[in-house]
């Protein structure tokens, strides 16, 4: 189904949406016990540049070691440990090995149904969950019959652990639901010029609870990239805008907007996809951006979101040339351990970009792209179209036995994957 198809119905909606939104806004606001109003402290920005100049770019042309940011050791510090829960290890333990490794995985689904693939994968793998794309369905119905049949099948394989079902819902062209009966919005960037936090708040909210009456958990938006220029950025309206601090007064509303709806949000793409002129998928996006200007723009809106709680970072697979030349962001010590987990006190889920991408899959091995990820504690992988997810599973186990992995290089991930399930009434052990 083309947008054009049902632009004019969809956004007639649009039009008595925003007439009512103050007011849903200020309901949501009652239950998010915030009316998210106040713009973020200038006073964030510096302590970002402040706690992050020290780092340098490797000057050796050589890539450096999987435990390395900077050419310094960054094994991943206690602060970043997810906390032993006693449901989460209980969870834990119920899973094999090769169950584990599936939970680090979110796969897409072939076709409409449950067919051999999907349906094969949760048997084998137990992947963590699935993708739906516009291909997967026909009607609402369908989308509703595909969830609740997925969750079905895992909850026999894996009792008390229940699937992420994901989804990009961004509003304007990425939309993967574009039903005659949704209120659809327009793009990001459209609803950053009506300067208007209650707006963002009850979008998100309106959003939300219409992805959870189809079945569907996790939601891979909000985009928090800053745009250089609307017209050459790949990113482009799918942004607030160009300024950060704007960009950072939307991150507390939507997220709140979210939570009340009870779907879980994705703050993409990290550390910032909006200078790029390239698209990830067909090559890799190579920027000259400087430290200082990363902390001065681009880290502003992840920064806001991660001390406002958000639960799921997408990183971007960018090389940022002057930072780190050897590795895009989704692979990087520097990025990941250096600035994400470290500097910024994150220790949310992390979730790649598709990693069928061309600026990936051309430029790195698949062992290579694999131990990085397992080892930088990038705790759920994206797929999307090419890779089997059960061939990969088994590579990662030959990485295990070869010493390559660790067993706790994979558990890291799965407690916080676990972890994350469980606040969402998706994991709970059995009794």
């Amino acid at each position: 189904m083309s947008m054009g198809h049902h632009s004019g119905r969809a956004f007639r909606y649009v039009v008595f949406a925003v007439v009512t939104l103050s007011v849903l806004g200020c309901a949501v606001a009652m239950f998010a016990g915030d009316d998210g109003l106040s713009a973020p402290t200038q006073s964030r920005s510096d302590t970002i540049l402040s706690d992050t100049t020290g780092i340098a770019s490797p000057s050796v042309a050589t890539r450096p070691a999987v435990g390395e940011v900077a050419g310094r050791p960054n094994a991943a510090t206690d602060n970043t440990m997810p906390e032993r829960d006693p449901v989460v290890e209980s969870l834990l333990a119920s899973l094999s090995l090769r169950q584990r490794i599936g939970q680090r995985f979110i796969v897409p689904v072939p076709g409409q149904r449950i067919t051999y693939g999907a349906g094969h994968a949760i048997n084998e793998v137990s992947p963590a969950g699935f993708i739906i794309y516009p291909w997967n369905f026909s009607t609402a119905e369908d989308v509703r019959r595909l969830t609740s049949s997925l969750q079905l099948l895992a909850g026999l394989v894996t009792p008390g652990i229940s699937l992420l079902l994901c989804t990009d819902q961004e509003g304007g062209r990425v939309d993967t639901f574009r039903f005659d009966e949704f209120v659809r919005f327009p793009a990001a960037a459209e609803i950053g010029r009506l300067d208007n936090p209650d707006v963002i708040r009850s979008a998100a909210y309106i959003t939300g609870t219409q992805l959870l009456s189809l079945g569907i958990n996790m939601n891979l938006a909000p985009v928090l990239d800053v745009f250089e220029s609307a017209d050459n950025s790949i990113i482009g309206d799918r942004s607030y805008g160009g300024d950060p601090w704007l960009v950072a007064r939307y991150v507390e509303p939507y997220l709140e907007g979210a939570r009340s709806a009870g779907i879980i949000a994705t703050a993409k793409h990290f550390p910032g996809h909006g200078v790029t002129t390239v698209d990830s998928h067909h090559a890799l996006p190579v920027v000259a951006t400087t430290r200082e200007q990363l902390a001065e723009r681009d880290l502003i809106p992840f920064a806001t979101a991660i001390e406002a709680g958000v639960e799921v970072i997408m990183t971007g697979h960018i090389l940022f040339e002057n930072i780190d030349p050897f590795y895009p962001a989704t692979l990087s010590s520097v990025f990941l351990n250096g600035i994400l987990r470290g500097e910024l006190g994150y220790d949310g889920v992390i979730i790649t970009d598709g990693l069928e991408m061309r600026a990936i899959r051309d430029n790195y091995t698949l062992d290579e792209t694999l131990t990085r990820l397992f080892k930088l504690d990038v705790d759920l992988i994206l797929l999307f179209s090419d890779y089997n997810v059960i061939e990969l599973v088994q590579r990662v186990e030959r990485l295990v036995a070869s010493g390559a992995i660790s067993t706790d290089d994979i558990d890291r991930g799965v407690r916080r994957v676990l972890r994350l399930k469980a606040g969402h009434g998706l994991a709970e052990a059995s009794r």
